[in-house]
C-alpha cells in the first residue's frame, strides 16, 4: 500500500480506559510517578519530538482529571472524546485528521518511552515500505498454551517463534482508518493497531523495543517504572573545643566538637543536601537557615524534616555512599557504630550504606586538623514508601 503522506505527524495516545485490572480508586494514567502523573510523563516524551505536529488524547466522556494535568497547557495537545474500546478511541482520533499523515499510536500507560526511541521508530517508518511498524521484544520466558478455565498446560510453545508487541506503533492515518472501519463492520475488536492492519492484508514488521517500555496494567507494574534520581551532597565544619564529633548521628569521642549553628553533623548535613539536590529542592541552607528555630538542632531532626519533603514527591532513599575526610580522629574503629546509627535514622539496610574514612595527607585545613568534611552520594527511587 502506498503511503503518500503529508509532512505532518500526529501522535494518538488513547486514555479512555477505566483500568479495571488496576486496583486503585485513581485511574492508572493519573497515578503519580514522583512529581508527574503517568500520562504526563508519557506525553512529555512526545512533546520533546519537534516533528510531531499534534498529540491527540481520547479520554472517557466523564473524565475531568485530564484537565488537571500540567500538559493540558501545551499547544500541541488536543483532547477528544474516546470510545468504548481502544480501537474506537483511536478511530475517533483519526477522524479529526484531515490529510493522510503518519500517525504514532502509543499507550498512555507506557511512561518509560523516550524521545530518542520515538525519533528512531519514526525514521524507521520513513525508510521502509511496511504498512505499520511496531516496537516489540522477544519472549524470554518459557511459553505455554493453557486451558483458561483450569490453567492446566495443553502444550509448550517454542518462544523463539514469538515477539511481544508494544507501542509505539507507526502507520498512516488512511490505512489505519480503513483497517479499523473494516473491524467495526465485522464486529471484531483488535488488540492493537497492527492486528487491525494485518486483517486487511497489510505488511507488519517489528522494530526492536525495550523491556523497560513497561505497560502499567496492575499495581505491581509500577515497580518496573524507570525513575531513579541521584544527588551529591557536601558539608564541612571547623573544630572547636568539645567532647566529641557528631558523625552520622553517632557521637565519636574526640577532644573537639564541630563549630556550627546546629550539631554540625557533617554526614547527615551532606546527606540532606544530596536528597534535596536530587529532587531539585534547593539546599540545606534554604530550608534550615541559621535562625533560632534550628539552633543546636540535631542532624537527625533535620534529616527527618527534609526526607518528608522527598517522600511527599513519591521518592525514597535506596542507597547512600559516604566519604568522610578527617586527619583526626581515626574513624575506622567507629565505622560499624556510624553505619548502625545511619541505618536507624534512614531506615536503610546496612548493606545499602557505604562508609569510607579518608585523610587529606596533612594538606589544607583538614590536614592541619582544623576541621573535617563529608561527601554523600544518594540514590533515590520512586515507590510507595513506608517511611513515617
Amino acid at each position: 500500500m502506498k503511503k503518500n503522506l503529508s509532512e505532518n505527524i500526529y501522535a494518538i495516545i488513547p486514555a479512555a480506559g477505566l483500568g479495571t485490572r488496576f486496583d486503585s480508586k485513581i485511574q492508572k494514567q493519573y497515578q503519580k510517578i514522583g512529581s508527574e502523573t503517568i500520562i504526563e510523563r508519557t506525553v512529555n516524551a512526545f512533546l520533546g519530538v519537534k516533528s510531531i505536529s499534534q498529540i491527540i488524547i481520547p479520554v472517557n466522556a466523564s473524565d475531568n482529571s485530564i484537565y488537571k494535568q500540567k500538559i493540558i497547557r501545551e499547544q500541541k495537545i488536543k483532547i477528544i472524546e474516546g470510545g468504548d474500546t481502544r480501537a474506537q478511541s483511536v478511530l475517533n482520533s483519526l477522524l479529526t485528521i484531515n490529510e493522510n499523515s503518519m500517525v504514532v499510536v502509543h499507550d498512555a500507560v507506557r511512561p518509560n518511552i523516550n524521545k530518542f526511541d520515538l525519533e528512531r521508530i519514526i525514521s524507521e517508518f520513513n525508510n521502509r515500505d511496511d504498512d505499520i511498524i511496531v516496537f516489540g521484544v522477544p519472549v524470554y520466558e518459557s511459553l505455554k498454551m493453557i486451558n483458561k478455565e483450569t490453567l492446566s498446560v495443553r502444550k509448550s510453545v517454542d518462544r523463539n517463534d514469538y515477539y511481544i508487541a508494544q507501542t509505539p506503533q507507526v502507520t498512516s492515518s488512511e490505512i489505519l482508518i480503513k483497517a479499523l472501519e473494516q473491524c467495526n463492520e465485522e464486529n471484531f475488536v483488535p488488540c492493537d493497531e497492527s492486528e487491525a492492519i494485518e486483517r486487511i492484508g497489510g505488511k507488519v514488521s517489528f522494530v526492536p523495543g525495550s523491556r523497560k517500555n513497561t505497560k502499567i496494567t496492575v499495581i505491581e507494574d509500577l515497580a518496573g517504572v524507570d525513575d531513579t534520581r541521584v544527588g551529591l551532597g557536601f558539608d564541612s565544619h571547623r573544630y572547636r573545643d568539645g567532647d566529641g564529633l557528631m558523625i552520622g548521628g553517632f557521637k565519636v569521642p574526640f577532644k573537639n566538637a564541630f563549630e556550627a549553628h546546629s550539631d554540625g553533623d557533617i554526614v547527615i548535613h551532606a546527606l540532606v543536601d544530596s536528597i534535596l539536590g536530587a529532587m531539585s529542592l534547593g539546599d540545606i541552607g534554604v530550608h534550615f537557615p541559621e535562625t533560632e528555630e534550628w539552633k543546636d538542632c540535631s542532624g537527625e531532626k533535620i534529616f527527618h524534616t527534609a526526607y518528608k519533603m522527598v517522600i511527599n514527591l513519591g521518592y525514597s532513599i535506596s542507597q547512600v555512599d559516604i566519604t568522610v575526610i578527617a586527619q583526626e580522629p581515626k574513624l575506622s574503629v567507629f565505622r560499624d557504630d556510624i553505619i548502625s546509627s545511619l541505618s536507624n535514622i534512614t531506615k536503610l539496610e546496612k548493606v545499602n550504606i557505604g562508609f569510607k574514612a579518608k585523610t587529606s595527607e596533612k594538606m589544607g585545613f583538614i590536614g592541619n586538623n582544623e576541621g573535617a568534611a563529608a561527601m554523600v552520594l544518594t540514590k533515590l527511587i520512586n515507590e510507595n514508601s513506608s517511611y513515617k
